[in-house]
């Protein structure tokens, strides 16, 4: 246990260490990711890494260090930074507590299927990867670990929150609440709110400044993105890109759950999933018209209880494939 500890303690010291190395180099307008008192973030990463039920911020914070870290100028420089930044990642995810602990492979339905995509990208535009995913079913690990894979940028709800907020400052942030539990305002707050976005909900403000910020990116950059409508969004905007949907079976996704969150019952997470689910499924119909989940909607459908995350990681990876472009991001 206590070998175990030291480990934590020196993983967190060196994800301190690099995301102030990113800072010094690129000098971030968007500042730090951890900005506080040295040893309190050394000890708020410690208590991440220690908990499976955290895993989800500590990879959020992780996608922004490299997403900062790709835009460093200097090639020697930038190389460096993200081995230092592979080789923490491949140190979480062999913790009990690592990123891909918990697989969501079903051995009774594990079965290659061949598939096909047609390249659909022209000369100059950037990889797009739009992924969607009920909850439960290991999308998020998929989706970081393929970014990694193909050395692009990660954007999650998290990650785009974080980058508005240090972007906009605190007011602005206030519009990046999550489609969950609205907060409870009084009058004058709402009317102040109501003023300030001309009458918009935090929600459509953070579906618009989702859009700005997706358009805006895809001009610039190859990327891989959790949910947010982008697919829609993307589509609506003429913007080449491949949209994936991740699911699978109930029942393996509340036994994921289940080991994930251990002061949960069977009940809680049927119901949490559910929830989700239903949360996913009339925002989506809300801000796009489609139905979410729906197989016509995406260009690949994956049961990642048929392949696991690494199965399902590298499955997309041979599709991938068949663009030229993905041959040399991976070589």
């Amino acid at each position: 246990m206590e070998f175990y500890d030291e480990k934590i303690k020196a993983l967190a010291i060196e994800i301190y260490e690099l995301d102030a190395e990113v800072y010094k180099k690129l000098g971030s307008s968007l500042g730090r990711v951890f900005g506080g008192e040295k040893d309190i973030c050394i000890r708020n990463i410690m208590e991440d890494l220690h908990s499976r039920q955290n895993s989800s911020r500590i990879r959020s914070e992780l996608a922004l260090i490299s997403n900062m870290a790709r835009t460093i100028p200097d090639h020697d420089t930038r190389h460096d930074i993200m081995v230092r930044y592979n080789n923490i990642v491949e140190e979480i995810a062999e913790l009990p507590t690592g990123f891909a602990d918990g697989d969501i492979l079903d051995p009774k339905i594990a079965d290659l299927n061949t598939v096909n995509l047609k390249d659909r990208f022209k000369t100059g535009d950037h990889l797009i990867i739009c992924i969607g995913r009920s909850c439960g079913c290991g999308g998020n690990e998929i989706g970081f670990a393929l970014a990694d894979k193909l050395r692009m940028n990660f954007y999650d709800v998290s990650v785009m929150n974080e980058v508005f907020r240090q972007k906009d400052g605190e007011e602005a942030a206030q519009a990046t609440a999550t489609f969950q539990k609205k907060e409870r305002m009084g009058i004058k707050k709402r009317i102040k709110a109501f003023k300030k976005y001309h009458g918009l909900s935090s929600e459509d403000v953070l579906f618009f400044d989702t859009s700005k910020f997706l358009v805006e990116k895809a001009k610039q950059e190859d990327f891989i993105v959790m949910g947010r409508f982008a697919d829609a969004i993307l589509t609506n905007n003429h913007i080449p890109h491949i949209s994936i949907f991740i699911t699978a079976p109930e029942k393996r996704r509340i036994k994921r759950f289940l080991e994930i969150n251990k002061n949960v019952t069977p009940n809680q997470a049927k119901k949490w999933i559910e929830s989700e689910d239903k949360r996913h499924l009339k925002t989506y119909k809300f801000y796009t018209g489609r139905k979410w989940s729906k197989a016509s909607n995406y260009d690949i459908c994956i049961n990642s209880a048929s392949y696991g995350i690494k199965g399902s990681i590298e499955l997309i990876i041979r599709m991938l494939q068949l663009d030229d472009r993905v041959k040399q991001l991976i070589e």
